[in-house]
């Protein structure tokens, strides 16, 4: 499973490795660096892959003031020599302002405010979260975001401007939240306004609770765009940490075009992890793919098993 297992973790935009090595501290000044490297044997029924990857990072920190710090995060996912497509993709990309009181204000690229409501279940290493995948549209470039969180509220806001390559005109995302005691409770809009199609509007909603070692996930979440396409559905996740260095965990997703009345997302994912320290941990996850055979959003099932050291 991800890092990332708390609600407040989820929220936050400077997390990074819980591995990450400081590799400079002076003069108020810190720079930390962290990554992985990663192999997967994937079988997806039709063909059996072995694929390599990793991921690079850096977060620096600089003291303004007793009540804001400047900061910046950048980092990479690289793709193994014979991959297809790019090897270097950025994931954040961002420079800003954080403080306990006032929260964070980054420019550049990173998730939206909206993540801060439906990330709560994308915590699976390989598979899940394709109910989210085109309502939520991902990491964006070219932002201001804002988060913060005060006496038990969590706030988000970010703004997208002009991204020609999408035709996109602007975006907009706003999140709130409560969290009391062990649950926490989130809503959120984005609106995406295009040059030419119509605009696309998303809500979404979340539930989490969390006790010891169990973690519980919900989501439910629609878009809407006249002419193109509407959808709604939902997503479940849980996990239990059985033993010290042993995680199992699950989850069913569902997504339905409320347009054409078709389902797009059925299906039930489940896995299991194994650390064999904070650095180095393996996983298998496998997926079922409930989607009627007569859809094109219809696939077989898959499992993965893999190997990740963090560093």
């Amino acid at each position: 499973m991800k890092k990332a297992i708390l609600p407040a973790m989820i929220a936050a935009l400077l997390a990074t490795s819980a591995q990450a090595a400081t590799v400079y501290d002076a003069d108020g000044t810190t720079a930390d660096v962290y990554g992985r490297m990663q192999f997967d044997i994937k079988d997806d029924g039709t063909d059996s892959d072995g694929v390599g990857s990793a991921r690079m990072g850096f977060k620096a920190v600089s003291f303004i003031n007793s009540h804001v710090d400047a900061m910046a995060r950048g980092e990479w996912q690289i793709a193994a020599e014979n991959s297809k497509g790019s090897q270097f993709t950025a994931r954040h990309l961002y420079a800003g302002f954080q403080g306990e009181e006032m929260g964070s204000l980054v420019f550049g690229q990173t998730d939206t405010a909206f993540y801060q409501v439906v990330g709560v279940t994308d915590m699976f290493n390989t598979y899940g979260y394709n109910v989210i995948d085109g309502i939520y549209r991902g990491r964006q470039e070219g932002q201001i975001i804002y988060s913060g969180e005060f006496s038990g509220f969590s706030v988000g806001a970010s703004y997208q401007f002009q991204d020609k390559s999408k035709a996109l005109d602007n975006s907009l995302a706003l999140a709130l939240g409560y969290q009391i005691q062990d649950v926490a409770l989130k809503a959120g809009y984005s609106v995406e306004q295009y040059v030419t199609a119509e605009d696309k509007k998303n809500y979404g909603l979340s539930a989490t609770y969390t006790m010891n070692d169990l973690y519980l996930a919900a989501v439910y979440a629609e878009s809407k765009q006249d002419g193109v396409a509407d959808f709604q559905g939902y997503d479940l996740f849980a996990s239990y940490n059985v033993v010290a260095a042993t995680t199992v965990y699950g989850g069913y997703g569902f997504k339905e075009n409320t347009v054409t009345n078709t389902d797009t997302v059925d299906e039930v994912t489940l896995g299991a992890q194994y650390d064999f320290n904070a650095q180095l941990k393996t996983w298998i996850e496998y997926q079922a793919d409930m989607v009627s055979a007569t859809t094109a959003d219809k696939h077989d099932d898959a499992v993965t098993v893999a190997l990740q050291y963090n560093f």
